[in-house]
């Protein structure tokens, strides 16, 4: 078993330098017709251009959001969490939050409390 290490900086030069190990170990080979390299050197692997950096966007201040009204966005997601997965389950996320009912929860929670209660699980 023979080991060959072949370093070169072009694809041109190491067909040059594998053609002639060719020739130096089978003299009577026609190597030449073989291969020909390529009229023009052949970039193998591009690098591909550099993207452009991603545009990153501040994001609106929590305050900006607009506010919940209790008697439009919240009453209705807990009359519709009691009708469609329990009264005891409601009861339970207002226990979460220290409050027996949902009127009696601060404003400031009203949005964490619509995501509870029309959360899937």
């Amino acid at each position: 078993m023979y080991k060959v290490e072949i370093t070169a900086d072009t694809l041109s030069e190491l067909a040059g330098k594998v053609m002639s190990l060719a020739v130096k170990l089978h003299p009577t080979a026609d190597v030449e017709r073989a291969y020909a390299p390529p009229a023009e050197p052949v970039e193998i692997n591009p690098v591909a251009p550099a993207a452009p950096a991603p545009v990153v966007e501040a994001l609106a201040p929590v305050a900006d959001a607009p506010a919940l009204s209790f008697e439009q966005d919240v009453a209705p997601v807990v009359l519709r969490a009691v009708a469609t997965k329990t009264k005891a389950f409601v009861e339970g996320v207002m226990s979460d939050f220290g409050v027996a009912r949902a009127s009696q929860l601060d404003a400031s929670r009203w949005a964490e409390l619509i995501d509870r209660l029309e959360s899937p699980f």
